[in-house]
């Protein structure tokens, strides 16, 4: 058995072929729009913010051969 993705491009279209598959009797998930979690601008900004924090920092590596020197 294989999975198949479909990207309806209208509402139309998503409601025919939910139709058809329901017509089929066939069983099927409906997944959010990655775009819908996000609430606000808010919570887009705080995304944004995060995803920067999490970058590595741009402080040159230390030099193993002098990490002891006084």
């Amino acid at each position: 058995m294989s999975t198949l993705v479909v990207y309806p491009q209208t509402d139309a279209q998503e409601k025919a072929v939910k139709a058809v598959l329901e017509a089929l009797q066939i069983n099927f998930e409906q997944m959010a729009d990655e775009a819908a979690y996000i609430l606000s601008p808010a919570v887009a900004y705080k995304a944004e913010q995060s995803k920067e924090e999490t970058k590595p920092s741009r402080k040159p590596a230390a030099d193993i051969n002098n990490i002891w020197k006084l």
